[in-house]
């Protein structure tokens, strides 16, 4: 891994204080009264309500499909997944990384991101269609392959990109409320298909999906720009922050692997109604996350701040959060398990066999609040280099056993896959930090911390 010079490079002036940096330098220790557990809360408003729309979405569609016509969707949208970090080549987390430079800029950070949005999603999007064609051939028609992407790969991202530079300017309530209004918007829409009566088809989810992502997307962006002025795209420009921002993209793709390539794998290696089963409990442990995604949402644009003190300052944050996340993942992943038994009542008679998914999977929540605090303050301290190695290869570890044990065990072994491979991830990701530490000598002057790339 090598430095790259850049704009990262340039002090902060903190125009919160009458002393330039001294906001920024304060550790997240001293920084505890200023509202994280109140905005955390504000965020999970927003978060609470789009995760509540994606989970009586998620139902929905289970119900009024066929669940071998639920299993092909499934594996589609997980396929997006696993591709759509690079359809925004990184643009949330740059524009984050970017404000904490610069925030009187946001505006030409916005644009910058919107477009290279656009073009890294268009492009994801005839990848994506491609892919499907030769994963499932005449089972997925190429419409519904490129509706389904481009609902998710480009006008999902832009909305994604106005949200985050909305964030950073500290109208938190608003940049969770934006994401949220897309996915209430489809469940509406799967409500009228589902109204009009007869089982809900690919095609017509496809096609309803992709026209109202379109119509909420142009909403916002048009709200987003708002007070930014009249700005000329730099193509060069934004091509050079592509480039930083692949590294993020690259790194969160990992996390898209792990994450999501079970489903591809058992849709295809598997049945469609394992890939189902398997969905549905994830989705579960998912929707059971989101307070502990909403103090990370909060938490991440302040590890940038700290992470510019370097290592250490980013390892003393994350270490301050770490007792908040296991206060909450440990009793939840317990009562996940006490009530898996509604599986069958909430998705139906045929996912009587989700409930021991969902004990199985409910670890998770443990496993990710461990690796997410970590992996977030090695980005934060500029490393997300070694995040992103680390991230690949856990995803190349996850593809490998999935390939083993799906054929041999079903959805079993994507659990058992999923299970080892966070485990692994939250070791090495930790460790990477303990070690950037060890090296960052004690006592110095903070430094400007350079950005890695692979």
């Amino acid at each position: 891994m090598t430095a790259v010079p850049g704009d990262a490079a340039r002090p902060i002036a903190d125009a919160r204080t009458d002393r330039p940096g001294h906001g920024r330098r304060m550790s997240f220790r001293a920084r505890r009264g200023d509202g994280f557990l109140r905005k955390s809360g504000t965020f999970f408003t927003g978060t609470l309500l789009r995760t509540l729309a994606q989970g009586a979405l998620f139902v929905l569609l289970a119900r009024e499909m066929p669940i071998n016509t639920y299993g092909l969707f499934v594996g589609v949208t997980a396929l997006v997944a696993v591709v759509s970090p690079f359809a925004s080549a990184g643009t949330p987390s740059l524009i984050m990384q970017n404000y904490a430079d610069a925030p009187g800029d946001w505006p030409r950070h916005l644009v910058r991101g919107m477009f290279l949005s656009t073009v890294f999603g268009s492009g994801a999007t005839v990848l994506v269609a491609a892919a499907g064609l030769a994963i499932w051939g005449a089972d997925v028609g190429l419409v519904d392959l490129l509706c389904l992407a481009f609902a998710d790969l480009v006008a999902w991202r832009l909305i994604e990109a106005v949200a985050a530079s909305i964030q950073v300017r500290g109208r938190i309530l608003l940049a969770a409320l934006i994401p949220a209004l897309l996915h209430v918007c489809r469940l509406a829409g799967a409500v009228v298909l589902t109204v009009a009566g007869g089982p809900i088809t690919l095609h017509d989810w496809a096609v309803t999906s992709v026209v109202l992502s379109v119509v909420v997307c142009l909403t916002v962006i048009l709200g987003g720009l708002r007070g930014g002025g009249r700005h000329v795209i730099s193509v060069r420009g934004s091509l050079r922050q592509a480039r930083t921002g692949m590294l993020f993209a690259v790194g969160l793709s990992a996390q898209s692997v792990y994450n999501d390539v079970d489903k591809v794998m058992l849709s295809r290696l598997g049945t469609p109604e394992s890939a189902a089963i398997y969905a549905a409990a994830y989705r579960v442990v998912d929707l059971a996350y989101t307070p502990a995604r909403s103090m990370s949402a909060i938490a991440y644009p302040r590890f940038f701040e700290a992470g510019r003190n370097g290592p250490r300052a980013a390892l003393r944050m994350a270490r301050g959060l770490l007792p908040r996340f296991l206060a909450f993942s440990v009793p939840v992943s317990l009562l996940l398990v006490a009530f898996s038994w509604m599986m069958p009542l909430v998705f139906g008679a045929d996912f009587e066999a989700a409930v021991p998914a969902v004990q199985g999977l409910s670890a998770l929540l443990v496993l990710k609040s461990l690796h997410y605090l970590a992996a977030d303050a090695l980005s934060g301290a500029r490393m997300q280099g070694r995040r992103t190695i680390c991230q690949i290869g856990v995803g190349v570890l996850n593809v490998l056993l999935n390939l083993w044990l799906i054929p041999a065990y079903g959805w079993q072994g994507a659990i058992y896959s999923s299970l080892a491979c966070d485990a692994l991830l939250a070791v090495l990701l930790w460790g990477c930090l303990a070690v950037a530490v060890r090296r960052d000598t004690a006592g110095t002057p903070p430094a400007p911390r350079p950005r890695e790339r692979v």
